[in-house]
């Protein structure tokens, strides 16, 4: 959990919500549709749980500018910057591995 709360967003569960059913709400989405939501959720999930503090903050950032009713086009360059850091950092704790002997 960061300082600014678990989701950035209204209170309640953290990660993505289920993909059960399809647009309509009670067509299931077909199988291979399923499995790329599933996917996604996965992916987010790990995202979610490997995040540094650099990372929160950055996502912070993005968070507020978009609440704040800025589109996409306008903080592209956060969005950039976030991706950096998640490359370094991830590039940072693969070398800590390996110098850790693989913790």
């Amino acid at each position: 959990m960061s300082a600014y709360g678990s989701s950035y967003g209204p209170a309640g569960p953290v990660g993505p919500a289920p993909h059960a059913h399809g647009p309509e709400g009670g067509e299931p989405l077909d199988p291979a549709a399923e499995e790329r939501a599933a996917a996604a959720d996965r992916l987010g999930e790990e995202l979610l749980a490997g995040r540094t503090a650099r990372q929160d903050e950055l996502a912070h950032q993005i968070y507020e500018q978009l609440r704040a009713g800025s589109e996409v086009d306008d903080i592209k360059h956060l969005i950039g910057k976030l991706s950096r850091a998640a490359t370094e950092d991830a590039q940072d704790r693969g070398t800590l591995r390996q110098a850790g002997g693989g913790r």
